[in-house]
């Protein structure tokens, strides 16, 4: 017995140091963030940018460029890092994430459509910015009614016909195709100012979201991190099989689809004004695991920095790798991803089964 207790307080210290380390990580990372780019920025001028109002050119630079890149990369890769997880662990798949199963895709293809609406209920709208200003909560409502509807599909399929692991992926890839040849045809047919707004959707990049904007999607990534947090104790009855967790008192229908649906409101909004931001919800949440063990109470506050952190160096190497070109933060995750996702399906998935 004081064995067990002992493994448990070392196991227990052993998550806590890791979620240290990952928010000193964070930290550090945000700074170098704040100096880095094309215009060089000394560590201690950007931290008193933070702080002092100066009406300069260094406060500009970190006030209306860095911060809000900063702020959209924390914010996105917290969101897509917890649907991940949070599909991962309710469907049983080692697999599932907000772009492999065609969620990330269907956003993009909801936002493509409210932009063909748009345009045509409103031919006066000029440009993409102005297109999203006047009409941001329109565009995020057909994003987040085409990701919940693939979700949908996802889960209706695998209760149905009682699909395996490999099948739901299967499945997620055929969505994803058809919702990017969706989006292909849209290109097709819309003007100059919907095609760069549909196309804006395709290259993930969290440098185009404003403090307004991003004051939106705090709002709903927060509400939809805080409701996972309350049903982490559902989320680890879930990992021992659904009839173990319907015999501990779950309604496990009625937490999967809760479930997913705020991991689809979540990932809307960020595929809303990010564009397809690919494999952060699949490589955070696997990661996360390997360090501290597939409890959820640890599990989703460890994840959801990890993603946070994965999309910030993303974002951080698209801006210095081949400055002063940007590369877009998707680019830089797609890379990351593939041989994490090549990994996990041919040879990492097997402790799943």
């Amino acid at each position: 017995m004081q064995k067990s207790i002992s493994a448990y307080k070392r196991l227990s210290r052993r998550r806590h140091l890791w979620l240290g380390t990952i928010i000193v990580f964070l930290l550090i990372t945000v700074l170098l963030a704040l100096c880095s780019g094309a215009s060089k920025v000394g560590m201690g001028t950007a931290v008193r940018s933070l702080f002092l109002a100066e009406d300069n050119l260094t406060q500009q630079i970190v006030w209306q460029l860095r911060l809000p890149r900063i702020c959209g990369a924390l914010l996105g890769g917290a969101g897509f890092a917890a649907a991940g997880m949070v599909l991962q662990t309710t469907l049983r798949n080692p697999l599932a994430s907000p772009s492999t199963l065609g969620i990330s895709q269907g956003a993009a293809f909801g936002a493509a459509c409210g932009v063909i609406f748009l345009g045509l209920l409103d031919p006066g709208v000029g440009n993409q910015t102005a297109m999203l200003g006047r009409h941001p909560y329109l565009i995020s409502l057909f994003a987040f009614g085409s990701s919940l509807l693939t979700t949908i599909c996802i889960v209706v399929l695998a209760s149905i016909y009682r699909a395996s692991h490999e099948t739901i992926v299967l499945a997620g890839v055929a969505l994803s195709a058809f919702f990017m040849a969706g989006t292909t045809v849209l290109q097709y047919f819309a003007d100059e100012t919907q095609l760069s707004s549909i196309i804006s959707w395709t290259f993930g990049d969290v440098g185009r979201a404003s403090w307004a904007e991003l004051q939106v999607m705090a709002l709903l990534v927060g509400c939809g991190l805080f409701y996972l947090a309350l049903q982490t104790v559902k989320f680890n009855a879930l990992l021992a099989g659904s009839d173990t967790a319907a015999t501990l008192g779950v309604s496990v229908i009625r937490t999967r689809l809760l479930s997913i649906s705020f991991a689809a409101l979540m990932t809307a909004i960020i595929v809303t004004y990010f564009g397809v931001i690919s494999f952060i919800g699949l490589v955070a949440p696997h990661i996360a695991r390997r360090l501290v063990g597939e409890q959820s109470h640890i599990l989703l506050p460890v994840a959801t920095l990890l993603g946070a952190l994965l999309l910030l160096w993303a974002d951080l190497v698209g801006r210095t790798l081949l400055s002063p070109i940007l590369l877009p933060a998707g680019v830089i995750t797609a890379f990351m991803g593939t041989p994490v996702f090549l990994f996990l399906l041919f040879g990492g998935q097997r402790r799943w089964r």
